[in-house]
């Protein structure tokens, strides 16, 4: 406790700290009871022993002590033992006066934070396993065969700026940082929609990500956009055909999950990926055959779509 309560009993963290988390989510639960907050309000001024505050405050003593286990837990509270009737008795008193949580970063750690980015085109997948219908456009002609799973494996693959297949799934591998700086979360960014003939804006498709073969989540693209020409979309590709996507991004840091910028998940976190245990980050994405909505997958490079991107890795 000493390293984070300054001389006036006040104790300050910050999410941007990595170390901080745990006490973050220590305290946060012991103040998450109002039987917790009587204890600490009867303390604030004055050492009491459990039985005193179990009478005072008409909780039972086997509760008194399960909350000031948790309240010792997050250092809210110290236990001293002073004599009593019938040897040593357990007192409790008050270590912190206030309690701040940064929500945000220090201009000086914003400057200073390490930040790995690699932006991978569309078409430098590493291996596939796809169904028909499915092809492939570059900036200024198609590629291949339209509905030939061969033109997947071609050379001109990796000028690919839109691919799209039905079923399957279709995986890239980003090359990880040269060192860990202390990296605590990876995230992937991508350009997305369904797939069907021509376009049709309400058409569902079960879309799941994986990093490192980890299922992170699934979610569902409303429909194969069309109606007018994407930012980026070339002149050549016809305006009755697939012209935008939507562009989703994933996080997978120490807390959890995030989508879009919501937490949608707490099982998997950036320890659980192992992405310092590889020379390369796995990205995968498809559709699995239980999947409700089985509507396939448009993915857009830079030179298609709406955004002048391809697919963006960032390790921070």
């Amino acid at each position: 406790m000493s390293d984070i309560l300054n001389p006036n009993k006040e104790i300050s963290l910050s999410i941007a700290n990595k170390q901080d988390a745990e006490m973050i989510r220590k305290i946060s639960h012991a103040l998450d009871s109002p039987e917790r907050i009587k204890i600490l309000r009867s303390i604030l001024y004055k050492s009491k022993g459990l039985q005193e505050l179990s009478t005072e405050l008409n909780i039972p003593i086997s509760s008194i002590m399960r909350h000031v286990d948790i309240l010792t837990d997050a250092q809210l509270i110290i236990i001293n033992y002073q004599p009593g009737l019938k040897g040593h008795a357990k007192y409790c008193s008050q270590t912190i006066l206030s309690f701040t949580v940064s929500l945000d970063v220090s201009d000086t750690q914003k400057e200073s934070e390490q930040e790995y980015v690699l932006e991978l085109p569309i078409g430098h997948f590493s291996h596939c396993h796809i169904t028909t219908p499915c092809g492939m456009n570059g900036k200024d002609a198609q590629i291949g065969k339209y509905d030939d799973k061969r033109s997947f494996f071609l050379p001109e693959r990796i000028n690919a700026e839109l691919l799209w297949f039905e079923e399957g799934f279709i995986t890239y591998n980003f090359a990880t940082p040269p060192e860990d700086l202390g990296y605590s979360s990876v995230s992937f960014s991508f350009e997305i929609c369904s797939e069907t003939v021509y376009f049709n804006n309400n058409w569902p498709s079960d879309i799941t990500l994986y990093v490192n073969d980890i299922e992170i989540l699934t979610f569902t693209s409303p429909g194969d956009f069309g109606g007018r020409r994407g930012t980026y979309t070339p002149d050549y590709w016809p305006l009755t055909s697939t012209q935008y996507g939507l562009l989703k991004k994933i996080i997978v840091n120490d807390f959890g999950v995030y989508f879009d910028g919501k937490l949608v998940s707490r099982s998997i976190t950036f320890d659980d990926l192992h992405v310092f245990d590889h020379v390369a980050v796995k990205f995968t994405i498809g559709i699995k055959p239980d999947a409700k909505h089985k509507g396939g997958i448009n993915l857009f490079g830079k030179n298609f779509g709406d955004y002048n991107q391809a697919i963006v890795m960032k390790i921070r």
